[in-house]
């Protein structure tokens, strides 16, 4: 019997410590949870893992936060992450957070006051010596009020918010840590470590509000913000080293887009530089290089139709957009036309070029030159073999070219930049630096290819004008070229040309051939149909279809040219008592097409008003 009690005995003294331990565990447990945060720090776009934050209060160790402070520090692995990642670019970091709602009298008692939310960033000075506690809140210089987002929902509200760092800071200056402040219920999920973004973006189901290292408010959906601490995170030039910043601009889509005499715009102002942002049915989003806004940074409001803008973020721009050297750049910025006749020469990325891609049409691109000698060095090689009577398909040599004009603005297919650069490669040292520049623009945007000895095209079109031409020109010649670009592309909108080009009558066809032939700097191949079609439309598409300066005049203004009347007097008799009527019914059927197909207008490429 005492051996049998003994054992027993021995079993039950086992079993209370197994107990013992496994509780002593368990304790450990939770007081080393206490340390650790119940949000994870994710690296977006990076192979770094998820990781948890230390928590250094109570309210960091949970997901919802009562009311107060939640405290998060960074290990030694996390801050040597975020050194690495910064010294590759600047980041963001965000988190998102989850707003408790209630219901009727609940919520309308919170509706009554102010529901203070704060997000900011804590550095080494924040804490004490051990890293234990913080000692001063940081730079909680993110906030809102809660009742931006409360719903009379029993459903949480959602919101991301993010902040950028400074650029150019010191690795003593990297953040150590991560405060959040609210006095009401919310729920915080995860931070993310992120591009540095600017902005707000409501199309998608969590807004997400992205601040400056400056901070600020956000939240309300005014749909405005203050873009002026941007300066303190973006380059404020372009140089060899650096890019500036590009807004992106999107709306939700709208049923009806009104007409092309009262289209639907939404209107903003950048830092009171007026920009009205046409609508159309194919509802692009925008680009906007902040390069070629004249104020780059500071305060955005949309007011008329403000309700359709879904984001405006500043990001950063591509660093294969950087220059290859002081004279020479290949990749284009991507933009509207609009954006393209005012920008600031002194923001171009080199000196006397600029090259942007239409962010409607990709790959063609338009080239802004200083003046007409840069231009010629591009592209009047160019001119002469694929239009000029007489020097179609021959490579010239500078001898031969002299003092022999092309054009004062250019446009050429990407089947016709194949040809020629192929043809220019077996005529050993005939290329200037220019056009070996264009060859490389080509290639690295994807409108021709190499394949054995030859160029091939891929897509796309090349346009070109210059800052030598006066304003109202610059206007006409881009509106002109642009539609030969997408001419070049788009073989529906060729085919509506041609159904144009084939119905107009005898006079209407043999004045604008007859105006050609009289203008010996235009030397247009006459027999060349292709070519004929692409110039009748751009003639009639490059001013506006109505009123003093529309289709109409401008041919009674041709008709009245002593070079022309002198070469063809009866047709310019003609033209002047029909009042060009024939041309302006001409546009209105192309009118009609295009702004039915892009939103796009006769003398008027860009979707894009900018004042």
């Amino acid at each position: 019997m005492n051996i049998k009690l003994e054992k027993k005995n021995l079993f039950l003294y086992g079993l209370i410590a197994v107990l013992l331990i496994l509780d002593i565990i368990i304790i450990g447990i939770r007081l080393h949870s206490k340390n650790i945060s119940y949000s994870k720090l994710i690296f977006e776009n990076s192979s770094y893992q998820t990781q948890k934050l230390k928590a250094v209060n109570n309210n960091a160790s949970k997901s919802l936060i009562k009311k107060g402070y939640a405290y998060y520090k960074f290990n030694e692995q996390q801050k040597d992450i975020l050194k690495t990642l910064y010294k590759e670019s600047n980041f963001s970091i965000s988190v998102k957070i989850g707003v408790k709602n209630f219901k009727n009298n609940k919520y309308n008692l919170l509706m009554q006051s102010e529901q203070i939310f704060y997000y900011g960033l804590l550095y080494e000075e924040d804490f004490d010596k051990k890293g234990n506690s913080v000692i001063s809140n940081g730079s909680a210089l993110c906030g809102t009020d809660l009742r931006n987002f409360y719903q009379n929902s029993s459903k949480d509200s959602m919101f991301e918010v993010g902040y950028a760092l400074e650029k150019n800071l010191d690795e003593s200056r990297m953040p150590s840590g991560i405060a959040v402040y609210s006095s009401s219920p919310v729920v915080i999920y995860d931070f993310y470590v992120k591009p540095v973004v600017v902005g707000f973006d409501f199309s998608s189901s969590i807004p997400f509000f992205g601040l400056a290292s400056n901070g600020g408010s956000f939240g309300s959906k005014d749909y405005r913000f203050d873009f002026s601490g941007a300066s303190m995170v973006f380059p404020v030039e372009n140089t060899l080293y650096s890019v500036m910043p590009v807004y992106q601009v999107s709306f939700s889509p709208v049923k009806d887009y009104g007409s092309p005499d009262n289209q639907v715009m939404v209107k903003s102002s950048f830092s009171g530089q007026r920009i009205n942002f046409r609508r159309s049915k194919n509802n692009n989003p925008v680009e906007i290089q902040s390069s070629t806004l004249q104020n780059p940074y500071g305060f955005v409001e949309f007011n008329e139709n403000s309700s359709q803008v879904e984001k405006c973020l500043l990001v950063s721009n591509d660093k294969e957009l950087l220059p290859h050297a002081p004279n020479k750049v290949f990749k284009a910025l991507k933009t509207d036309p609009g954006f393209i006749l005012n920008s600031k020469i002194e923001n171009w990325r080199v000196k006397n070029y600029e090259v942007y891609e239409w962010n409607v049409f990709p790959h063609i691109l338009f080239f802004d030159t200083l003046d007409y000698d840069v231009q010629g060095r591009f592209f009047t090689r160019l001119a002469f073999f694929a239009e000029k009577t007489g020097f179609k398909g021959r490579i010239l040599t500078n001898e031969e070219i002299g003092d022999m004009h092309g054009y004062n603005a250019h446009d050429y297919s990407a089947e016709t930049l194949a040809r020629f650069f192929t043809l220019a490669m077996r005529t050993p040292d005939v290329l200037n630096e220019e056009e070996l520049i264009l060859l490389d623009i080509l290639l690295q945007n994807g409108l021709i290819k190499k394949e054995g000895n030859d160029f091939v095209p891929v897509e796309g079109a090349v346009i070109s004008i210059s800052r030598d031409s006066q304003k109202w020109l610059r206007h006409n010649f881009i509106a002109h070229e642009a539609w030969h670009g997408i001419f070049f592309i788009d073989e529906a909108f060729r085919n509506a040309v041609a159904a144009v080009y084939y119905t107009v009558d005898d006079n209407t066809m043999g004045f604008i051939k007859g105006f050609w032939a009289s203008q010996p700097s235009l030397g247009y191949d006459q027999d060349d149909e292709f070519l004929m079609k692409n110039e009748f439309m751009a003639y009639i598409m490059q001013q506006r279809l109505y009123g003093d300066g529309g289709v109409a005049s401008y041919f009674v203004h041709c008709s009245n040219r002593k070079s022309v009347f002198e070469t063809i007097p009866e047709l310019s008799d003609w033209v002047r008592s029909t009042g060009g009527q024939t041309f302006e019914d001409a546009g209105r059927a192309l009118n009609e097409y295009a702004f039915d197909r892009w939103g796009l207008a006769c003398g008027r490429v860009s979707l894009i008003d900018v004042y």
